[in-house]
């Protein structure tokens, strides 16, 4: 088996079928906990494609589009705290579970019921501190598509991880060294990376550490500091290469070639299961 054709990492019309086949049926990152500690707090985001909103109404998660059911506005903006939810364009509005409240200038439109109308929602599931989403209905439940997983990820303490440092770059692929000096610390950790592909040649990355022990400002503290540093480092030369590497598949010389069956089994299996989705 050699690897894939140029096509698979910059055809348009692939990575439109793969947010259809496989991103939109299945569980993805979204955010996690603490954008939604408390009553009222919301946040936007999107996933491929799509926008996306998150709220806690009174300790209920939801998950909605954020697109308006009259001419498809934005709901919200960023994220906040909000009692409702009212569109940009033309001022509907609409309680935290989605339910349009009220509407502007919609006297003697016909069939018009706003007891009918809400915010079409995605699925929304919590893994530790961290939100994921299926945007089809159909989605298996994520403990059914994913079994055991809770329980193997139980010894690390996920249910009890904050935030205390998130990284943005676009585009790029980012990789996670761990140095043996910081091994005893990092284990009271755990980094996530997030990916969002813009457009077949544009992906945005998002690379967030969890950590077990709460800080107050992780500037001040050296440990946190240096990972940083050493992430940051690590993220920068990643994404150069990344970035050459994406322009390059653009060339005629460009062959599929063979894998490294020491370092890039992984790779090959990923790239199976893709082309067989």
């Amino acid at each position: 088996m050699k690897t894939p054709p140029a096509e698979f990492y910059i055809d348009p019309a692939r990575l439109k079928a793969e947010r259809e086949r496989i991103f939109a049926r299945s569980w993805q990152i979204v955010g996690h906990v603490g954008q939604l500690a408390n009553p009222g707090d919301y946040f936007t985001t999107r996933l491929g494609n799509e926008p996306l909103l998150f709220t806690n109404d009174g300790g209920t998660i939801h998950g909605f589009f954020n697109v308006c059911r009259h001419r498809a506005g934005p709901i919200a903006y960023g994220c906040g705290k909000a009692q409702r939810l009212v569109c940009r364009y033309h001022g509907w509005t609409y309680d935290l579970g989605g339910q349009l409240l009220r509407t502007m200038e919609m006297e003697g439109a016909e069939e018009f019921d706003p007891t009918q109308i809400r915010l079409q929602s995605v699925k929304v599931h919590r893994f530790g501190p961290l939100l994921l989403a299926a945007l089809d209905p159909d989605t298996p439940p994520f403990e059914e598509l994913y079994p055991g997983v809770r329980e193997r990820c139980e010894p690390l303490g996920l249910e009890r991880m904050g935030l205390p440092r998130k990284n943005r770059r676009r585009p790029g692929v980012l990789l996670l060294a761990v140095s043996e000096p910081d091994a005893e610390h990092l284990r009271r950790t755990a980094a996530v990376e997030r990916r969002d592909s813009l457009d077949a040649d544009n992906t945005l990355v998002r690379f967030e550490w969890f950590a077990l022990e709460p800080l107050s400002d992780p500037q001040t503290n050296a440990r946190w500091t240096e990972l940083s540093r050493f992430s940051e480092e690590v993220q920068a030369e990643d994404a150069h290469i990344c970035e050459a590497v994406q322009f390059n598949l653009h060339s005629r010389a460009y062959r599929s070639g063979p894998y490294s069956p020491k370092r890039e089994r992984g790779v090959r299996l990923f790239h199976t299961l893709m082309q067989h989705s």
